[in-house]
């Protein structure tokens, strides 16, 4: 009989990063913001060790970079950045949403189509966080249907960043309304089995985004050069 393999517990570093990448990406720590090793460890209840080695892996992840000054804080996203996951998200996702529309089953459409009125709903109660989690949602049963796991792991591996935009985009009620038209209008072409609408109103969508993140970010950029 073959050894019973002993399997080990995550590290406290582990769990200290899983924690603050959390934070960066949900938008609790903004852009820009100074995190300092002492008042990180006393906020989670954490020994400055772990906290420390969460920094460095965050470092490397590019989520936080060093201060001059010393120390760390949220690395802001730049417009360069910014510009490139949108081609690359608008390229992936259009011919996601296009082998989508040809696979869907009838229990994925009417899942999507309940996305979408309860993003309504969370978008007349004024409900932040239940939006970023519909349009998160609304994307991903997307990937789900087009029935690719290429496909799904390339779109995946820029999650962190595209949180963080969906945390922006999504905190302006004027844009979480053109979200909802966007998601409305590409579920229709979904329902009428016409995939390349369905890709044009998804790489619209994204790129319509994009403009918004942009017309945020270029302002800020263009302060700091003051």
């Amino acid at each position: 009989m073959a050894a019973k393999i002993k399997l080990e517990r995550r590290s406290l570093g582990e769990q200290v990063t899983d924690l603050l990448r959390s934070m960066i990406i949900t938008g609790e720590f903004k852009e820009g913001e100074r995190l300092v090793e002492e008042q990180l460890a006393g906020r989670i209840g954490a020994s400055r060790t772990p906290v420390r080695e969460a920094l460095h892996r965050l470092e490397q992840e590019e989520l936080v970079t060093r201060r001059k000054t010393g120390g760390y804080e949220v690395r802001p996203i730049s417009a360069k950045e910014v510009a490139e996951v949108v081609g690359v998200r608008a390229a992936l996702e259009s011919y996601a949403v296009e082998l989508a529309t040809e696979r869907i089953s009838a229990d994925q459409l009417k899942k999507l189509t309940q996305n979408v009125d309860q993003f309504e709903k969370a978008l007349r109660e004024d409900n932040q966080d239940r939006l970023i989690t519909l349009n998160t949602s609304f994307h991903e049963m997307l990937y789900q249907a087009a029935d690719s796991s290429i496909l799904t792991k390339l779109i995946n591996g820029m999650h962190d960043v595209l949180h963080r935009f969906r945390v922006a985009l999504l905190s302006d009620p004027e844009t979480a309304r053109r979200s909802l038209e966007d998601h409305r209008k590409l579920l229709q072409a979904v329902k009428n089995k016409q995939p390349e609408e369905a890709a044009l109103a998804c790489k619209n969508h994204i790129i319509a985004g994009g403009d918004r993140i942009l017309a945020v970010l270029l302002p800020k950029e263009d302060g700091n050069h003051e």
